[in-house]
């Protein structure tokens, strides 16, 4: 009675919420289930209504874009109603803003969905996406650049606080619609004007810079592509600065995009890169970071923050989607937490596993649906790699998907070996420790996981010690005791079974 009680509690904390992106160049909007334990929405959709595409020639809104962003917006009224989501965030950035027909249009909105429509300034619009940026990593330190259609925002952050905030009128879109007269003056040189008016941005050398917005990806899309890079994830995806500038030289104009066949990858962003590369090249040599990270969240994921009164950034995030995650799949018991006690022990803190990744590899790579051991190997494996959690850095999903991988068959087998060239030998190695200590507790278990609660597995010098009441030792098993053989030679000691 108890645990459905908790379960009934778990799901009715749930609380639904939306937010809508009036963008320069598209309207979005996001759905989530519970943005306190899961910051990757139910539902995403967007629309490219390029409502800000005539803004620099006439000072309006474009009217068709008009027209098809009310048609989108009341489809997604009808979404929301569906859904039964009241709890809705709805914001308009650089082109409603700049507009001599911004106020009109954010009154139209208003009246779709009988409520308020934030106008963000370019400052909040900055800070908005710090905050999405400092919720999608452990430890931000450097500049923000989130490019849309309109502006770009820059905000300069330090130990996960926001110093400094800018915003600019040099937008893709905005850049890319400029009528002929005003080309006289060459995009790469408001480009600089822009930025060099800035000036703590030229005093600032950073380590990192963060790049948001959907062009940014799509730029970040092609390094994947052309490297042949193994894990097709862009959040937290990195390049070195000299590999940034020698990404912008290859797709600096059309034509190159073109004979490099990335059509199929830029898409419908593909006019804009060259404005995007002229950005991003100014912005490295002005700043000149060591590395360049994507950042999937943003202004929505900060302006929920804001709205909603989170205080997401000061609770550990991996734990809450974890728990999140957990119950979703179904471990009403939380077994996975009967896991991570149980091998915790035997496990230090190290830069090479650290330990807030153990119950993230206890709750990822537990399933069962009747496949053989290697099947479901390949299975967990591929879909830690891609679980939607913002808190892992690539080098971490792949530690984790390999001690997943090995939880479930042994240690001689190996995945993709493709992913293994972008860990050490030593995160490969505690990797396979991981795995076969999960191995283990998985064999102890096979019977009912309430006996983890009574064992216990320990380590004293150079000697592995599970620790057995005498009443449980029909649960030591051949099959157990191999486990705990294979773990030690892992772990290059001894092992003892001690029975009390």
């Amino acid at each position: 009675m108890l645990l459905q009680k908790a379960i009934k509690q778990k799901i009715f904390s749930a609380k639904k919420e939306a937010v809508i992106d009036l963008g320069s160049n598209s309207i979005r909007m996001l759905i989530y289930e519970d943005f306190e334990k899961s910051q990757i929405p139910v539902f995403n959709e967007k629309a490219v209504c390029s409502i800000g595409s005539t803004l620099e020639l006439t000072g309006k809104l474009d009217p068709l874009g008009v027209q098809y962003s009310i048609t989108v917006l009341e489809r997604f009224k009808n979404i929301l109603d569906n859904s039964k989501v009241s709890n809705v965030n709805i914001f308009a950035t650089a082109a409603v803003r700049d507009a001599k027909d911004g106020v009109y249009f954010k009154s139209v909105v208003e009246k779709i969905f009988d409520q308020e429509v934030e106008i963000l300034t370019g400052e909040k619009e900055a800070e908005r996406s710090a905050l999405g940026v400092i919720l999608g990593f452990e430890k931000v330190n450097g500049i923000v650049a989130d490019l849309g259609g309109g502006s770009l925002e820059l905000a300069k952050v330090k130990n996960g606080v926001i110093e400094k905030k800018a915003s600019l009128p040099i937008g893709v879109l905005r850049l890319f619609n400029r009528p002929k007269k005003k080309k006289l003056i060459k995009v790469s040189g408001l480009i600089r004007d822009n930025l060099s008016n800035i000036n703590w941005l030229k005093k600032t050398k950073v380590k990192n810079l963060y790049v948001v917005g959907g062009v940014w990806r799509t730029l970040l899309k092609v390094d994947i592509f052309l490297k042949k890079y193994p894990l097709n994830v862009l959040h937290q995806y990195q390049i070195s600065r000299e590999e940034a500038l020698e990404l912008c030289l290859k797709i600096d104009d059309k034509k190159k995009i073109t004979s490099l066949k990335l059509d199929k990858i830029t898409k419908s962003r593909t006019n804009y890169l060259p404005i995007a590369t002229n950005i991003l090249k100014q912005l490295l040599n002005i700043i000149s970071p060591e590395k360049l990270q994507c950042s999937i969240s943003g202004v929505r994921e900060g302006t929920l923050i804001v709205k909603s009164g989170y205080k997401l950034i000061k609770h550990d995030l991996l734990s809450n989607f974890i728990e999140y995650s957990a119950f979703r799949t179904g471990d009403y018991g939380e077994n996975y937490l009967k896991y991570f006690n149980f091998i915790k022990k035997i496990f230090n803190d190290n830069e090479n596993f650290p330990i807030r990744l153990l119950k993230p590899t206890c709750s990822l790579s537990n399933m069962d649906w009747g496949l053989g051991a290697f099947q479901k190997a390949e299975l967990v494996f591929s879909q830690i790699l891609n679980t939607p959690a913002l808190s892992l850095s690539h080098n971490d999903r792949i530690k984790v998907a390999l001690a997943g991988f090995w939880r479930h068959c042994s240690t001689k087998y190996y995945p993709d070996r493709e992913y293994l060239g972008l860990l050490s030998n030593n995160e490969i190695l505690i990797a396979r420790q991981v795995g076969a200590a999960l191995r283990l507790a998985s064999g102890i278990s096979t019977i009912s996981s309430i006996f983890l609660d009574n064992l216990s597995l320990s380590k004293k010098n150079n000697t592995i010690i599970l620790s057995v009441p005498n009443k449980n030792s029909k649960i030591i098993t051949k099959s157990v005791q191999k486990r705990l053989k294979s773990l030690s030679k892992e772990m290059d000691s001894d092992f003892k079974i001690l029975y009390f």
